[in-house]
């Protein structure tokens, strides 16, 4: 299985990291890279979503270099439209995030002496909190 190890070495990845990945033990992945153990299926699998090879490169098929450059190029396009969604869902719960935030804030800040105050000077009042804090935490 010298195919792993020159795909892990790409990523410029050590056993140990593309093993806590895989979820397996770091010496599962050496004798896979030794060739003294083949991975199961599921592995397989695993390691080809990764690398974004086919299965038949990972097991020694005879692919040529630019079928591994066309597979990972339609893979990344076929991935386009799913990284756009979960950008989309993560800008929609960070705004949501911020707004539920400054409400809080406007909450805390209700006291008479702080009416009027605007949302930037709220967030100032707030970072100077914990300025404050770590100030505190300094001294101890």
């Amino acid at each position: 299985m010298n195919r792993i190890r020159e795909l892990r070495k790409q990523k410029k990845m050590t056993q140990k990291e593309l093993a806590n990945h895989l979820q397996i033990a770091d010496s599962t992945l050496s004798y896979w890279e030794m060739g003294k153990y083949e991975p199961d299926n599921e592995s397989l699998r695993k390691l080809s979503r990764f690398f974004l090879v086919p299965i038949d490169y990972l097991l020694g098929g005879d692919i040529a270099e630019w079928e591994v450059i066309r597979d990972r190029a339609l893979y990344a396009d076929a991935c386009k439209p799913l990284l756009a969604d979960a950008v989309s869902v993560a800008s929609e719960a960070k705004a949501e995030y911020d707004t539920d935030a400054r409400r809080d804030a406007q909450e805390a800040f209700s006291r008479s002496e702080f009416e009027g105050l605007t949302l930037e000077e709220i967030d100032k009042l707030a970072e100077y909190a914990e300025f404050i804090k770590l100030q505190r935490t300094k001294r101890v």
